[in-house]
């Protein structure tokens, strides 16, 4: 199964260089929220996907459906997270379902 990241330029350079299977980038026109709605579709339609990573303020303005499998995981960007710590705590329980102690 393949991990995959959308997110925006710094973030898809950084996971690239960390290994990660598949990575797109994306600006931040309306044409290229519309290039990433259609490349997120497509992604959760693949067998071979196993995990969807997207940056938080690209998850903003597109819409995340509701979906068992792949796992789609929203993360921070290069400025941090826009939800907080313990926003991320509770999204990663429920994606994978451990929770994160300090």
């Amino acid at each position: 199964m393949k991990i995959v990241l959308m997110g925006d330029m710094d973030t898809v350079l950084g996971f690239k260089l960390a290994g990660v299977h598949e990575a797109y980038s994306f600006g931040e026109t309306s044409l290229e929220t519309e290039r990433a709605k259609n490349k997120l579709k497509e992604l959760i339609e693949r067998e071979d996907v196993g995990i969807i990573l997207i940056t938080e303020r690209l998850a903003e303005r597109v819409e995340i459906p509701e979906v068992k499998f792949p796992i789609i995981l929203q993360i921070p960007d290069k400025f941090g997270s826009i939800y907080g710590e313990a926003q991320l705590r509770e999204i990663v329980r429920k994606a994978i379902g451990v929770e994160i102690k300090r």
